[in-house]
C-alpha cells in the first residue's frame, strides 16, 4: 500500500477515463474516491462502470469509493445534430422548449418549465456560464435569446437561469429512479444536486436510511437558496459539496471565495467532510499542466480545511485523466507542509460524543508532541477515525476496520488510510493485530512511536474512549 497525500482526491468518470487501463492509472495517481454523474449515460452503463471501478480496485488493494451524483432539477439542452455549436456574439438564436432532439437551427430544451420562467430581459446562461444569452421575446415554447457571450455549447450541457424561481421538486422521477439503482449496487455514497433547503436532505435521507443504512448523502451546494438554510442543510448531510460552477453563475462570482470559506469553516466547526469542486484544474482538460491560478486555488481550498477536491471534466473528457489526479495529489501534499494548527471542532452536548472528541483530540496531540509516526485506529463503523481526522493532526492516521464498506467509506476522510482486517472477539487481539497490518504496510516501522486509540472494549457501537503510546 501507499500512502498519498491526506487531502482526498475525487475524480469523475467519463468517456475519457471508463477504461480499465485509464481507470487503473488514476487510482495509481491518487484518485480516493471516483464520481458518477447520473446526468449522463444509463442505467446498464453505470452498472458495467461499478462493477469494473470495484474489480480494478480490488486488483490494485485499494478500498476505493464510489459517488454516485443524482442528477437533481438541473435544466439541460438536448441532443444537437451536430457538436460543438459555435454561438457568436451578438448572434440571436432560438431555443425550443419541449424538444429533446434538434431537428432544425433551434437549440433543443427537454424541459417545457424554462420558457414559463424567462421574459423579456431574462439571462440565461449555457456550459456553467461560458456561453450567456439576454431574452428578446417568448413566443409559445420558443425563445429568442441575443448572445452576449459567445462559445461553444455541446448536447446535454447544463442551463442555468439566475433569480429565477423554479418550481421542480429536488429528487424528480428520474432521480428516484437512480436512486433505487444507486442503492441496488451499494455505491459508497450518493449525492443530491442542487440542494435548496435542509428537508430536501432528509427527504433523501429517510429514503436511503430505509434500504441502505450504510450508504451516506452528500449535499451539493450550488443554489443561493442553500446558503439561507446552511445550517441545518450540514445538520442534515453527512458530507457537503461546494459546487461552484452553478453557484457560481447562480450568484456574483465575486462572492464566491467568501462563500467558500464559510462553508468549509462551518462544516469544519459541526465535523461534518467537505468537497469542493468545479473548475479546479480545468485547464487541464486539454494541457498537461494546470495554471499557476488553479494550483493556488486547490492548495487555497486545502489551508481552508477540505477533506476533498473534486476534478469533473478534467478526467471524465480531459485528454490526460491521470495526469490530472497526479498534478492535483501533487500540488495537495505541498498544501498540506504548511497546515494550520490543530482543529477544534464545536463541542457537543451529547457526553458520549463529547467523550469521543476529547480523547481523539489528545490522540492527535500526543501523535505530534511525540513526533510519532501514526496513529492507529481500529474501528468498525468509521467513526473514531472520523473524530480524529476532524482535528486535522500532522501525523497520518492509519483506519483499520472488518468491514469493506467502512473501509471504502473512510476514503472521503481527510488524513485516513483505510485497511481491512479480520474480526476479533477482544480488544487485545484487535490492537495487536493493527499494529501488526501498520508494520506490514511500510507505513511505520521497527522502533517507531505510535499512537492507537478505539474503543476500549472493541464492541460495536462502542464510543472511543481508549488512547495508548507504542514504540513498535
Amino acid at each position: 500500500m501507499v500512502f498519498w497525500n491526506r487531502t482526498k482526491i475525487i475524480a469523475t468518470i467519463g468517456p475519457a477515463s471508463n477504461s480499465r487501463a485509464e481507470l487503473a492509472a488514476m487510482l495509481r495517481a491518487g484518485a480516493d474516491v471516483i464520481r458518477i454523474n447520473g446526468a449522463h449515460g444509463d442505467m446498464d452503463g453505470h452498472k458495467k462502470m461499478i462493477a469494473l471501478i470495484r474489480e480494478v480496485a480490488k486488483a490494485a488493494g485499494l478500498p476505493t469509493a464510489i459517488l454516485f451524483d443524482l442528477p437533481g432539477p438541473k435544466l439541460r439542452l438536448g441532443t444537437l445534430k451536430r457538436e460543438p455549436v459555435v454561438l457568436k456574439t451578438g448572434q440571436i438564436v432560438v431555443l425550443a422548449c419541449g424538444k429533446s432532439e434538434q431537428t432544425d437551427e433551434r437549440i433543443p430544451v427537454p424541459d417545457k418549465i424554462v420558457c414559463r420562467s424567462v421574459k423579456k430581459g431574462s439571462q440565461i446562461f449555457i456550459n456553467d456560464g461560458l456561453v450567456g444569452a439576454v431574452v428578446n421575446r417568448v413566443s409559445g415554447t420558443n425563445i429568442e435569446c441575443r448572445v452576449r457571450a459567445g462559445g461553444e455549447v455541446r448536447s446535454r450541457k447544463g442551463l442555468n437561469l439566475p433569480r429565477a424561481k423554479l418550481p421542480i421538486p429536488s429528487l424528480t422521477s428520474r432521480d428516484k429512479e437512480l436512486l433505487s439503482f444507486a442503492i441496488r449496487e451499494d455505491v459508497d455514497y450518493i449525492g443530491l444536486s442542487f440542494v435548496r433547503r435542509a428537508k430536501n436532505m432528509i427527504d433523501l435521507k429517510r429514503m436511503v436510511s430505509k434500504r441502505a443504512p450504510h450508504i451516506r448523502v452528500v449535499a451539493k451546494i450550488e443554489k443561493p437558496e442553500a446558503l439561507e438554510d446552511l445550517d441545518r442543510i450540514v445538520d442534515a448531510s453527512d458530507v457537503v459539496m461546494l459546487a461552484r460552477g452553478d453557484l457560481g453563475i447562480e450568484m456574483p462570482f465575486d462572492e464566491i471565495p467568501l462563500i467558500q470559506k464559510k462553508v468549509l469553516k462551518k462544516c469544519a466547526s459541526a465535523g461534518k467532510p467537505t468537497i469542493t469542486a468545479t473548475q479546479m484544474m480545468e485547464s487541464m482538460v486539454s494541457s498537461k499542466m494546470p495554471t499557476r491560478a488553479e494550483a493556488t486555488d486547490v492548495a487555497g481550498a486545502v489551508w481552508q480545511g477540505t477533506d476533498a477536491v473534486m476534478l469533473s471534466e478534467e478526467t471524465s473528457i480531459g485528454q490526460n485523466p491521470a495526469l490530472a489526479v497526479k498534478a492535483m495529489a501533487k500540488v495537495a501534499s505541498e498544501a498540506e507542509r504548511e497546515m494550520p494548527e490543530l482543529m477544534s471542532p464545536e463541542k457537543k452536548r451529547d457526553w458520549k460524543e463529547l467523550q469521543a472528541q476529547a480523547i481523539s483530540q489528545a490522540a492527535g496531540m500526543l501523535a505530534d508532541r511525540l513526533c510519532a509516526k501514526a496513529i492507529v485506529a481500529p474501528t468498525r463503523t468509521g467513526r473514531t477515525a472520523l473524530y480524529i481526522s476532524r482535528m486535522r493532526p500532522r501525523t497520518q492516521i492509519i483506519a483499520l476496520t472488518d468491514n469493506e464498506r467502512t473501509a471504502r467509506r473512510m476514503n472521503m476522510f481527510w488524513g485516513v488510510t483505510p485497511m481491512t482486517m479480520p474480526t476479533f472477539s477482544t480488544v487485545d487481539e484487535m490492537l495487536s493485530y493493527a499494529e501488526k497490518a501498520a508494520l506490514r504496510s511500510r507505513l511505520i516501522k521497527k522502533d517507531d512511536t505510535i499512537v492507537i486509540t478505539s474503543s476500549a472494549h472493541g464492541g460495536k457501537g462502542k464510543i472511543t474512549s481508549l488512547v495508548e503510546v507504542r514504540r513498535v
